[in-house]
């Protein structure tokens, strides 16, 4: 037990000193300053920390939440992100290396193989990835193009890589295979690039509407290229992985993923949203809203009960769900645009995008 506590431990401050190197990245991305040069600094008054002023969590703690020079506070923003991170660290871990027998718990190590740390390596690359991102959107409210750009790049590259590691293995034990159409249409590369651009394209269908309606975009171009990453990176494990064959499925995880953000940002915004709303007797745009969300409630509960397996009952109700959504954004972006009842409660969608890729990452089956 004491080995695997230390094992756990050594991930989990590997986990805070990567976190408090993205609260740098998140920072200076905003600031648009090397991320390099120069060292650390107080916000506030810039004078250059000591090392120990560094110490991941443990010097906020120390500091009691305060500059050890000019006394101002210190933004909660540093040891949640490095908490964060180290809690994922240990999570991605658990989820992906399987490392601990069931029966006898942290008394015994399974062996992890090298797919195993493959996946986790490249899990853990990715969640650092959208922790910038979301940090960004959160402080900024703009979603850098070096963040997203290397979610979708290194989605695809995984792709490519295990289906030529897996296309030497097979070909070393049984021969080259038949290199016909059924091969390149169950390739992870295509599903990978597939989701990549039905994310992409879903989030623009969205984010034009407003164009259309009240010239003004739905959602920003980031948003955009977010739902891209998201494609890749699903896109790319799921397709490697022996239980989903086709590209259905996985499309489906990709709406689902979209469709779990925008309830997450609904709920985040919803109550005062609505109480707005009611206020200013806006009940096409209140009602929308209230149809919207019990739709979708049902919508997920009708997937997770296996309802929607047939493919006349998935798209009827997938094209349902996204005219609703879109007639309820719409409706939204005309009130904030015509009366403003959604004056300062704007929040970036990309947070929410983020959080719900988590979920799925740990929830979805690889």
């Amino acid at each position: 037990m004491a080995f695997s506590l230390t094992i756990l431990a050594f991930i989990f401050i590997t986990g805070l000193v990567v976190g408090s190197f993205l609260n740098v990245v998140i920072l200076r991305t905003v600031s648009e300053e090397s991320i390099v040069f120069p060292g650390s600094k107080c916000p506030k008054c810039q004078t250059p920390l000591k090392w120990y002023h560094n110490i991941p969590l443990f010097s906020y703690i120390f500091l009691r939440g305060k500059c050890a020079f000019c006394k101002e506070h210190i933004s909660i923003q540093y040891p949640i992100v490095e908490l964060l991170t180290g809690l994922l660290f240990v999570g991605l871990f658990l989820r992906f290396c399987n490392p601990f027998d069931a029966f006898f718990g942290l008394a015994v190590m399974n062996p992890i193989s090298i797919m195993q740390i493959a996946v986790y390596v490249f899990s853990l690359i990715i969640s650092c990835l959208f922790i910038a991102i979301a940090g960004t959107d959160i402080l900024e409210k703009k979603v850098a193009d070096a963040h997203t750009i290397p979610v979708i790049v290194l989605g695809i590259l995984y792709s490519v890589v295990y289906s030529v590691i897996s296309f030497a293995a097979y070909s070393n034990a049984n021969g080259a295979p038949k290199l016909d159409l059924d091969f390149f249409l169950t390739c992870p590369v295509l599903f990978s690039l597939a989701a990549a651009i039905m994310g992409y394209l879903i989030m623009e269908a969205i984010s034009r509407l407003g164009l259309v309606t009240v010239g003004a975009r739905a959602f920003g171009e980031g948003d955009s290229y977010i739902a891209a990453g998201l494609g890749a990176v699903f896109g790319s494990m799921l397709g490697c992985s022996p239980s989903y064959p086709t590209f259905l499925p996985i499309f489906q995880v990709l709406i689902a993923i979209l469709v779990l953000a925008g309830v997450i940002q609904i709920i985040i915004t919803l109550p005062i949203f609505m109480k707005k709303l009611f206020d200013n007797k806006n009940w096409i745009t209140l009602g929308s809203l209230v149809v919207f969300i019990i739709y979708t409630i049902s919508y997920l509960f009708a997937q997770q009960l296996g309802w929607l397996t047939h493919q006349v009952a998935y798209w009827s109700s997938t094209i349902v769900l996204l005219a609703i959504g879109l007639f309820t954004c719409r409706e939204v972006i005309c009130g904030i645009k015509e009366n403003k009842a959604a004056d300062g409660l704007y929040l970036p969608f990309g947070p929410a995008m983020i959080l719900a890729g988590f979920i799925a990452m740990f929830t979805l089956g690889f």
